[in-house]
C-alpha cells in the first residue's frame, strides 16, 4: 500500500514553501521521521521529516519548486511502474548526458534559496581531475548576503568546469561535467526530440510566460517578491512571471513597474530564439539607465569586476533606498560619564578576555530604547498593512569586511548584559571578516547600529537595513567646548548621532522622542543599569 507525504505547514501559518534540496532520491529506504527535504520557509531553511517508513518511489517536485502546503511530495512504496517513471525524473540532466558522452552527467547551477535567478561562483573547491563523491562540496556559490558551499549530486571523475570562477551563472545553467570528454554541451533545443520529457518543456517556458500559480491559485513567489512587490504596490498576479518553474522574480516587477513588460493579460507570445529566463537575467544584472562607459580611459585606468558581495549589497541598498521614504535626525549627547566608566571597567573585562568597547553600551541603551519605543522595533506586513511588533531586540550590528558590508544579530539583545554584548559583537566581527557566518547570524534583524566613530566619521545618513524601520548611524566622540550646569564654558565630549527611520510609520516627534530616551541612557551609565 502506497503512502503520500504531503507538504506540511512548517510554521507561521506558512501557504507555502520552497524544496530547496532533496535528502532523499528514487529507491531510498526511509524511516519514520527520518530528514528528507529541506524546505526555505520565508528567510529561514528548515529540515522536514518523514511520517512514514517505507521506500521513495516517486518525488513530485524537483528542487528549487515552490509547493502549497498541502500538495504531494513523496510517494513510499508504490507501483513499479510509478518507480520507472520517477526515476527518470530523478534525472534531470539526461539531455546533457547524451549531448557530451554516453556516461557523463552535469551538474547544473540549482536554486539555493531566495528564488534566486542567479549566484555568483565565489571559489571552485574541485578542478578537473579530481574525483568526487556524492554530497562533497564543489563551489561556494555568493546567495544574498552569505557564501553557501553547494554539493554535488553525483560521484564521479570532474572532467570540465563550465565556467571561472568569479563568474555570474543563472540558475539552471551547467556547472560541472562528471564522466565525460570535456566537450560542450550541445543546445537543449537540438535534442528535445530524444527525452520525451524535455519536449514540452521549451514551449512552455519560452511561448508562455505568464504568472504562474499554484493549484490553490496563489503566485509561485519568494516571500523576498512579494515583499518588494508590496511596497511598490503591484499586484503580482498581473505580472508576467520568467523565473524557474514559473516563479515570479524581482527582475519581473521591475519590469512590469517599469512598463518593459505587458501585464498578463495581454502577454504577446514570445518567440523561442528568446528566452525568457535570459532576459531576467539581463534585467537583473542590468540598470535600466547605465552610465555610458568612458570613451578613451586616462593614463593608469583599470576595471575590476565587483566581487559576489558588493554586487549583492549595491542592489539590496539601491531598493531600500528607492523603496524607503528615510528621515534623519542629527543630534549629539555629552559622554563624559560614559568615558569615565568604560575607563574603570575596561580592564576587569580584559580580565575575562572582552573588549570592552563604546559600541557594547550604545548596543546595550539602543535595545533598551527599541523596547521602551515598540514602534521602533516593529515591521510593517504592508499586504495586510498590519504592523508586526517584535517580542525581542534583533540588533543588527554593521561589519565591513574585505569582501564587504554585512549585518550580523545579536538576539534578544535587551535581555543581555554589557559584557555579554560586547563578546557577541567581537565574535560576530570575526565570523564576518573570516566569512564564516552561519544563515542564523545573519536573520533576525528588528533594528541595526552601523558605526563609523572608530574611522572618526561624525554625522551621516545610514540606510535601513532589512525589513526593520529604523537604523542609528554611531560618531566618534568629539571633544568641544560645552556650557555645563553651572553656566561654564569647559571642554566637553560629545558623542555624534545620527538616527533614521522609516517615515511609513515612524513621524518626527516619535523619532525623536525614541533619540532623547537613547542620550539619557548613554550620558549616565549608572541610571542605564538601573533603568534597565
Amino acid at each position: 500500500m502506497s503512502n503520500i507525504f504531503k507538504m506540511p505547514d512548517i510554521g507561521e501559518g506558512m501557504a507555502e514553501g520552497d524544496i530547496a534540496n532533496w535528502l532523499v532520491k528514487v529507491g531510498d529506504v526511509v524511516k519514520e521521521d527520518d530528514p528528507v527535504a529541506e524546505v526555505q520557509n520565508d528567510k529561514l531553511m528548515q529540515e522536514i521529516l518523514s511520517p512514514y517508513s517505507g521506500t521513495v518511489t516517486k518525488l513530485f517536485v524537483e528542487a528549487g519548486t515552490t509547493v502549497a502546503v498541502g500538495e504531494p511530495l513523496i510517494e513510499y512504496d508504490g507501483s513499479d511502474e510509478v518507480v520507472a517513471s520517477a526515476s527518470k525524473l530523478a534525472v534531470p540532466v539526461s539531455v546533457d548526458q547524451t549531448a557530451v558522452a554516453a556516461d557523463a552527467l552535469i551538474f547544473k547551477m540549482p536554486d539555493i534559496g531566495e528564488g534566486m535567478a542567479e549566484g555568483d561562483i565565489a571559489n571552485w573547491l574541485v578542478k578537473v581531475g579530481d574525483v568526487v563523491k556524492e554530497d562533497d562540496p564543489v563551489a561556494e556559490v555568493q546567495n544574498d548576503k552569505l557564501m553557501q558551499e553547494i554539493l554535488s549530486p553525483y560521484s564521479g571523475t570532474v572532467t570540465k568546469l563550465f565556467v571561472e570562477a568569479g563568474t555570474t551563472v543563472a540558475v539552471g545553467e551547467p556547472l560541472i561535467e562528471y564522466n565525460g570528454n570535456g566537450a560542450k554541451p550541445a543546445p537543449a533545443t537540438s535534442l528535445a526530440p530524444n527525452n520525451v520529457q524535455a519536449a514540452p518543456a521549451a514551449p512552455v517556458e519560452a511561448k508562455s510566460p505568464l504568472t504562474k500559480t499554484t493549484i490553490v491559485g496563489r503566485v509561485l513567489a519568494m516571500p523576498s517578491v512579494r515583499h518588494y512587490a508590496r511596497v511598490n504596490h503591484v499586484d503580482l498576479t498581473q505580472v508576467t512571471a520568467s523565473g524557474r518553474h514559473g516563479h515570479t522574480t524581482i527582475a519581473d516587477v521591475n519590469n512590469f513597474i517599469k512598463g518593459t513588460s505587458a501585464p498578463v493579460n495581454s502577454v504577446v507570445e514570445t518567440p523561442a530564439a528568446v528566452p525568457v529566463v535570459a532576459t531576467a537575467v539581463r534585467t537583473e544584472s542590468t540598470p535600466a539607465k547605465a552610465a555610458p562607459a568612458p570613451v578613451a580611459p586616462q593614463v593608469g585606468d583599470h576595471r575590476e569586476k565587483m566581487n559576489p558581495t558588493r554586487r549583492v549589497v549595491s542592489k539590496i541598498m539601491t531598493k531600500q533606498h528607492t523603496v524607503i521614504p528615510p528621515v534623519t535626525n542629527f543630534d549629539q549627547v555629552e559622554v563624559s560619564a560614559l568615558v569615565d566608566h568604560r575607563n574603570k571597567y575596561k580592564e576587569i573585562a580584559a580580565k575575562q578576555n572582552i573588549k570592552l568597547t563604546y559600541l557594547a553600551y550604545v548596543a546595550k541603551a539602543l535595545a533598551a530604547t527599541a523596547h521602551k519605543f515598540p514602534d521602533m522595533n516593529a515591521s510593517v506586513d504592508y499586504e495586510k498593512q498590519e504592523i508586526v511588533y517584535h517580542e525581542h531586540v534583533g540588533l543588527g550590528i554593521a561589519v565591513n569586511a574585505p569582501t564587504g558590508l554585512y549585518v550580523p544579530v545579536i538576539h534578544e539583545a535587551e535581555n543581555k548584559s554589557i559584557f555579554e554584548i560586547a563578546t557577541e559583537i567581537s565574535d560576530l566581527a570575526i565570523a564576518a571578516r573570516e566569512g564564516t557566518l552561519k544563515p542564523a547570524q545573519m536573520q533576525g534583524s528588528t533594528i541595526t547600529i552601523s558605526n563609523l566613530g572608530s574611522a572618526r566619521g561624525t554625522w551621516f545618513t545610514p540606510i535601513i537595513n532589512g525589513s526593520d524601520v529604523a537604523i542609528l548611524g554611531l560618531g566618534s566622540i568629539v571633544k568641544e567646548p560645552i556650557v555645563n550646569q553651572a553656566g561654564e564654558i569647559v571642554v566637553g565630549q560629545n558623542m555624534k548621532l545620527s538616527l533614521t527611520y522609516d517615515h511609513r510609520l515612524i513621524d518626527g516627534m516619535m523619532g525623536q522622542s525614541a533619540l532623547n530616551y537613547f542620550k539619557t541612557l548613554i550620558a549616565d551609565p549608572t541610571f542605564m543599569l538601573m533603568e534597565i
